[in-house]
């Protein structure tokens, strides 16, 4: 509309203007070096018009003469360009679909064209690493590095490479310097917060995984059950030179996880050793209800080692009392009970438990029932044996890895991993050296059950 509403504007200026020089015609003479013009005036517009127009023709033509060499390099050029763009995408695809080949065709094709090593690096290096080639890949991150605009490129390159060999202390460093260009990546922020733990750094790891909780990197509730494993660790590490100090960590690490039973036990402990064994023993049982746990049962009866066998019984049970249906307050009564030779008062309670909660170490208990009570080794051997085919019961198990540690940590001591270990029924199979030396004159009760890796089995394992 716009373009038809100018023409129209323009026809009408020149056609006024037509109209204007017929009626006013004119005649215009020229005298130049002996030689006389004389003409109407609308003709010598027109001629002025042509001749104006055939020198523009003639320039143009001169100028596209003389610059078709550097048109013809441009163009040339801009298909370079565009050739080599169409590689650096292809090429990516190819990473992403996994063809190493391709991959790296495409990288040299890219880097032939564009000839801007900037643009091409990170191909090349991912087409290095996807072919397995480590060395180049690092060479290629390397140089990423090295140029402030891809530098945090490379050194996520870097990072993972150190990861994947186990090398920590490298990979730490590199976190950090990761860390120091872009403190907003999650990945970095996730990265550097294990490996600050992993080393041993728990104060580090807690400013780490503060600033990781406010960027929104690590969730709240997440963030309050990491905080509270590097306040054990603190709090342990403390221990030996400041129970006091080693007490106030404790009690903020149970304050961050309520359920956190390395806290709660590790508490309990330090109130002992600061001469405040009621506090002690009510921190146990104000939690009992809520989280039943053996560390707990053993950390309550630590506390009333002074007191007599009967006189303990009584308290676990009261303890017990608190949550009698769950297996690990029938397990804790039952003990005391043996302890105490009450044996129809430990029967009771291990008759009580289901098939479910049969575990290792309830055979384990029945087995020292039936000896302890009829001198029956003949029942006591086969609750050894059901002990080896029943399923594990709970233990400090890792969830990346799942290796079982006797006691909790906050970095698995197989694999590493932070705040991974937890209580849960791993993936196990049972040894009994109590049968393997069944043979030996040691008592049937002191063998002990031992738990292996299903990889780490005999054949002979059921």
């Amino acid at each position: 509309m716009r373009r038809s509403l100018l023409f129209l504007i323009q026809l009408a200026i020149i056609v006024g203007a037509a109209i204007w020089l017929v009626d006013h015609p004119g005649d215009i003479r020229i005298d130049w070096l002996g030689w006389r013009v004389e003409t109407h005036f609308a003709l010598f517009l027109i001629v002025v018009a042509v001749l104006v127009w055939a020198l523009s023709l003639l320039w143009r033509t001169i100028a596209a003469t003389l610059g078709a060499p550097s048109a013809f390099l441009r163009r040339r050029s801009d298909r370079r360009r565009e050739d080599g763009f169409r590689a650096l995408i292809l090429g990516m695809a190819a990473v992403a679909a996994g063809d190493a080949e391709e991959a790296r065709r495409q990288a040299r094709e890219a880097d032939r064209l564009l000839r801007d090593p900037d643009l091409t690096r990170l191909l090349s290096a991912q087409a290095a690493t996807l072919a397995g080639d480590s060395a180049a890949a690092a060479r290629y991150f390397a140089a990423l590095r090295d140029n402030k605009d891809t530098a945090f490129l490379g050194l996520i390159g870097l990072l993972r490479q150190a990861v994947a060999r186990g090398d920590d202390a490298h990979a730490l460093e590199l976190a950090e310097e990761a860390y120091s260009l872009r403190p907003d990546a999650s990945y970095v922020a996730a990265l550097r917060l294990d490996h600050l733990a992993r080393a041993g750094r728990w104060f580090d790891a807690q400013q780490a995984l503060y600033d990781a909780a406010r960027r929104g990197i690590v969730g709240e509730e997440a963030g309050r059950h990491k905080r509270a494993a590097l306040l054990v660790e603190r709090a342990r590490d403390a221990g030996g030179g400041n129970p006091n100090e080693a007490l106030d960590l404790a009690a903020k690490a149970r304050e961050s996880a309520p359920d956190h039973v390395p806290a709660i036990a590790l508490e309990a402990h330090f109130l002992a050793e600061t001469d405040r064994p009621k506090r002690a023993l009510r921190l146990i049982e104000d939690h009992w209800a809520s989280t039943p746990h053996p560390e707990l049962a053993a950390a309550y009866r630590a506390l009333l080692s002074d007191d007599t066998r009967i006189a303990t019984f009584k308290k676990v049970h009261a303890l017990a009392e608190r949550a009698l249906s769950h297996p690990e307050s029938r397990m804790m009564v039952a003990e005391a009970a043996l302890d105490a030779e009450l044996w129809g008062e430990a029967r009771v309670q291990l008759d009580a438990l289901a098939d479910e909660d049969l575990t290792p170490r309830a055979c384990r208990l029945r087995a020292r029932l039936e000896e302890a009570e009829h001198g029956d080794d003949a029942a006591a051997r086969r609750w050894l044996e059901r002990a080896g085919q029943v399923n594990p019961g709970p233990a400090w198990t890792c969830g990346q890895c799942g290796a079982v540690a006797e006691r909790w940590s906050a970095v698995c001591g197989h694999c590493g991993a932070f705040d991974t270990v937890g209580w849960t029924r791993p993936p196990r199979v049972t040894v009994l050296t109590a049968i393997e030396n069944a043979a030996t004159d040691a008592p049937i009760l002191e063998g002990q059950a031992r738990e292996l890796p299903e990889s780490e089995a005999p054949a002979s394992a059921t």
